[in-house]
Formats: C-alpha cells, structure tokens, sequence
C-alpha cells in the first residue's frame, strides 16, 4: 500500500518532494503521478489502473493547478465517489491566493498547505504532514 499519493505536473517539484520524503526517518511509501486524470484513475481504480485496484493511500498531496484535469476538478470528482469520499486530501500549492484556498476547500479538500520557498521549510512541512496525515490521523475507509 502507498502511503502517500503526491499528484504534481511539475517535475521539479517531484523530485524535490521525492528527495525530502526519503530523508524522513520512517519507512513512507510514495507514488507520484503527474496528472489530475491519472490520479483520478489511480484511485478509482479504473484506466490504466484497472487491473491493480489497490488500497487507498493514507495520504493524497495535490497541486490544484494541473494541466489538463485540475486538482480542484479531482478532489470534487473523488469526493463523488463513495470509495474515495473521505480518503484524506491536502492541497500542496504555491498558490495562497484567498479564492483558490476558497474554492479548495469548497471542493472538499481537508487541509491546504502553501508550498514553502525552500528545500528545507518543504522538508519540514512534509515532516509535520507525514507525522500528522500517517501516524496521528484516525480514519475508516482504508479499502
């Protein structure tokens, strides 16, 4: 099972998250996808992910501003899915414009989280999150 599902277009964001989780001092498992259709299908279980339907991750991290489908498009469309309705989703976004956090949480997403300037505040962010989202977070609906 993935513990954290990281959804970002942007390649260096990637790895720059992919590089931080892996200095966190506890076994974490990650996926990266780098679009909002593919994650849509990564967690329902259907496209390209039909045949490993897996377990839901503790943790979905989404960038809003994706090409393509858009965060706020997949956490309202998840969030119209009984298997994913309450699967836990952070918005990890440079964004702090006011109306984008608005229009976030009126998507349904949990928490909004504004991407820190540098490699270290992200990695402490990620610590807190991960520390938060995967060990103190209580949740029913790991299917």
């Amino acid at each position: 099972m993935v513990d954290v599902l990281y959804v970002e277009d942007n390649p260096n964001d990637a790895d720059i998250f992919s590089r931080l989780i892996r200095k966190i001092n506890k076994p974490i498992t990650f996926k990266v996808l780098n679009s909002g259709s593919e994650a849509l299908e990564y967690l329902t279980g259907q496209g390209r992910y039909e045949q490993q339907k897996a377990r839901l991750p503790k943790l979905v991290l989404m960038d809003l501003n994706l090409g393509g489908l858009s965060g706020f498009e997949v956490v309202e469309q998840t969030r119209a899915i009984e298997r994913t309705r309450f699967l836990p989703i952070v918005a990890f976004s440079t964004s702090d414009n006011p109306k984008d956090i608005q229009s976030a949480y009126e998507a349904g997403i949990n928490a909004y989280v504004v991407k820190p300037g540098s490699y270290q505040a992200t990695g402490t962010v990620l610590t807190h999150l991960c520390d938060f989202w995967l060990e103190n977070n209580s949740r029913t609906d790991h299917k």
